[in-house]
C-alpha cells in the first residue's frame, strides 16, 4: 500500500497483479493483451409479440347514500 499523499498508477498495479496471478497459475504471460479474439454475434431471431388478452373492467358497485338523521 502506498504511503499517504503518494500517487499510485492503478492500471499499472492491476496489470502487475494480473501478471503475478497468471504466473502462479502457470499460464503464459499475455503479450499486450493480444490473446482475445473477436467474434460476430448471431443475429437475434425476430419474435412475434405475445398477444395480450383483454382485461374486463368491472365497475364499482354503487351503494345507497347514507341516511340522514332526523333533527329533533
Amino acid at each position: 500500500m502506498a504511503p499517504a499523499g503518494q500517487v499510485v498508477d492503478l492500471m499499472a498495479a492491476l496489470e502487475k497483479s494480473v501478471a503475478e496471478a497468471r504466473e502462479r497459475r502457470g499460464e503464459a504471460p499475455a503479450a499486450g493483451g493480444a490473446e482475445a479474439t473477436v467474434h460476430d454475434l448471431p443475429k437475434p431471431e425476430k419474435k412475434t409479440a405475445a398477444k395480450k388478452t383483454a382485461v374486463k373492467k368491472t365497475t364499482a358497485k354503487k351503494t345507497a347514500p347514507a341516511r340522514r338523521r332526523k333533527s329533533a
